[in-house]
């Protein structure tokens, strides 16, 4: 009979099978393939062990690495040089943010990202969301035409959209109200984040009657603002 791995072997597989690095909530997904979930407690064991244990180290919110591979995580070492090279970082930044804000919400079940590749403090994107792809909630076209290319999505328990954000820093907002129109049937909450200076664009474009069924639940956020959030959940919590 073979041995049962310890919830420390099995963190580590978890996190070498995810390029040395994983969200605690995607531990707490995977974790299963390599040891049951045992005792009264299981996630705050997880918890204590990432957070106690040498061999972890805390690189992002409620996300860890395997000490051992710290300098095998993704860098990028050349500034930005094109607009087109800076937009990426910045929407590589916000978006990574999200990730993390919302895999360390209880009212969050699953995050998605389509710009998986793309590198947020030594950590792709594709590697913090838990998903890599969406669910089937709806029909297959909406999924693969529109769904499937938002930046951030947060998927509740019952696991459809609940919140879906676009970084948009040049365009005029009216793609992603476009693409947000493809799921207006559903309770989902949508958010454009951009510079402040963009706000009274984004309150004109939304005001067309063409969008009026998201006026209600239809969002403008700023870089500044998801940072902040960012911070303040950083600062609340120690896992």
């Amino acid at each position: 009979m073979a041995k049962r791995l310890t919830y420390t072997e099995a963190i580590e597989k978890v996190l070498l099978e995810n390029n040395y690095f994983a969200p605690l909530k995607k531990i707490y997904k995977k974790i299963e393939r390599y040891r049951p979930l045992t005792g009264k407690t299981p996630y705050y064991t997880i918890q204590e062990r990432v957070q106690r244990d040498p061999r972890f180290t805390r690189i992002g919110l409620g996300v860890y690495a395997l000490t051992e591979y710290l300098d095998e995580l993704p860098t990028i070492t050349k500034p930005p040089k094109t607009e087109k090279q800076k937009e990426e970082r910045l929407h590589a930044k916000i978006q990574g943010m999200l990730l993390e804000i919302g895999n360390n919400r209880n009212d969050v079940e699953e995050t998605y990202t389509n710009d998986k590749k793309w590198i947020f403090q030594n950590k792709t994107l594709g590697n913090l969301s838990t998903l890599q792809n969406i669910p089937l909630f709806t029909y297959e076209n909406i999924i693969n035409e529109t769904v499937r290319f938002f930046d951030v999505i947060w998927f509740n328990k019952r696991m459809f959209p609940y919140k879906i954000y676009e970084v948009e820093q040049s365009t005029n907002f009216r793609d992603a109200f476009v693409k947000f129109m493809e799921l207006q049937d559903f309770q989902t909450f949508f958010f454009c984040i951009s510079n402040e200076n963009r706000k009274e664009k984004f309150e004109r474009e939304l005001k067309k009657n063409a969008f009026e069924p998201l006026r209600r639940r239809c969002e403008f956020r700023t870089y500044e603002q998801v940072e902040n959030d960012y911070k303040i959940a950083i600062s609340e919590t120690y896992l």
